[in-house]
């Protein structure tokens, strides 16, 4: 496909005698199959370090577009694409944005990608800066990606997670790669751990909350120990005779009665007691004896 390049997401007819249908239309979620895209990097060269296949904006407008087209596609459609977006490399000093195409159905419950062209320089020649199309060349050579032709270009594609599910459809479709169920949950897991990695705490207040836990651990073990130990009786503390029995065992003694008597008596001598109080003590103190 020479000339200048359109940009398009959209639906056309597959192939004629292919095989097997599609399962179309079908309902993929944006955010799951823009996991299971961002797995796949691209490598100019076997020894150079990878890079995204697709940027962001073109993941963007992928997960937007492409599962409305897969509701919309019929059985016997593909949906196609032309983009293109910011991509860095080694290779050139400043971002760049490159065109990438292809096309993406889903057959036998699984979810296939064909690639076209991958980021194909969209730089401008010198003369047609001169002539004045400074934004895009129209020297362009690229293709959308078909079932019974593979792909022709530079570098490689590979899968950052060989345990994803994501495979190529044979050794000799280096542009054709199948998502699995297990790509499907993996990308879906993926979403469920995003969600509560929102109700995670911090390393701080897990550490804190690790020192509770820790400090009441301790309480319990102590409790346990304490209920293990059989209890002591408490030793009742000798019963402390009271005044009155304290001046009863006083009584007995003869020198006490006799101060007490001779008090009394002093008292009485002194008009403090009468008669009648003075005899009623003395009688109460002899009783005593």
């Amino acid at each position: 496909m020479p000339g200048a390049a359109k940009y398009f997401i959209r639906t056309e007819k597959i192939e004629k005698k292919t095989k097997t249908l599609n399962n179309h239309p079908i309902k993929i979620q944006a955010n799951i199959l823009n996991r299971m895209l961002k797995q796949l990097s691209y490598k100019y060269d076997r020894d150079e370090t990878e890079i995204p296949l697709f940027s962001t904006k073109e993941l963007i407008l992928l997960s937007e577009y492409v599962p409305q087209a897969l509701m919309n596609a019929k059985a016997d459609e593909d949906v196609t694409f032309v983009i293109k977006g910011p991509h860095s490399s080694k290779r050139w000093i400043l971002q760049e944005d490159r065109l990438t195409s292809g096309r993406i159905f889903v057959s036998n419950n699984q979810l296939n990608l064909i690639i076209g062209s991958v980021q194909v320089n969209l730089q401008p020649t010198l003369e047609e800066r001169y002539a004045g199309n400074v934004w895009e060349t129209t020297k362009l050579i690229y293709d959308i990606g078909y079932r019974k032709k593979t792909a022709k270009y530079d570098g490689l594609i590979v899968v950052l997670n060989k345990n994803q599910g994501i495979y190529r459809k044979s050794n000799d479709r280096k542009d054709w790669f199948v998502f699995t169920n297990t790509a499907y949950k993996k990308a879906l897991s993926g979403e469920k751990g995003n969600n509560q990695n929102t109700n995670d705490v911090s390393n701080d207040q897990y550490e804190a909350l690790q020192q509770q836990i820790d400090t009441l651990q301790k309480q319990l073990n102590n409790k346990s120990n304490q209920k293990r130990v059989a209890p002591q009786r408490k030793q009742m503390p000798k019963k402390q005779p009271s005044v009155t029995q304290k001046n009863n065992t006083n009584d007995n003694n003869p020198r006490v009665v006799e101060q007490r008597l001779k008090t009394i008596e002093n008292l009485y001598n002194k008009g403090i007691l009468s008669k009648e109080e003075y005899q009623k003590k003395r009688n109460e103190i002899l009783k005593g004896l």
